[in-house]
């Protein structure tokens, strides 16, 4: 039983490394998006279902709120 507790501890390592890794990865997707949707908008060539989608009810585009992400510094 020693080698399968073994192999064990080390898939819950992998798994659990795994999952930093994607919320790390996911996290930085979700800044180029941002990024990207504020650009496009500068340029007004984000789709207008996006605009909405960003836009809050007071009027404010505010893609960093939506998708719950930082600004970085």
């Amino acid at each position: 039983m020693g080698e399968l507790q073994e192999l064990l501890r080390a898939k819950a390592e992998i798994e659990a490394k795994i999952e930093e890794v994607k919320a790390s990865e996911v996290e930085r997707l979700k800044l180029q998006f941002v990024d990207l949707a504020t650009q496009l908008r500068e340029l007004n060539s984000l789709p207008a279902s996006l605009v909405d989608l960003f836009t809050d009810k007071a009027g404010t585009f505010n893609a960093y709120r939506t998708l719950r992400v930082k600004k970085p510094a």
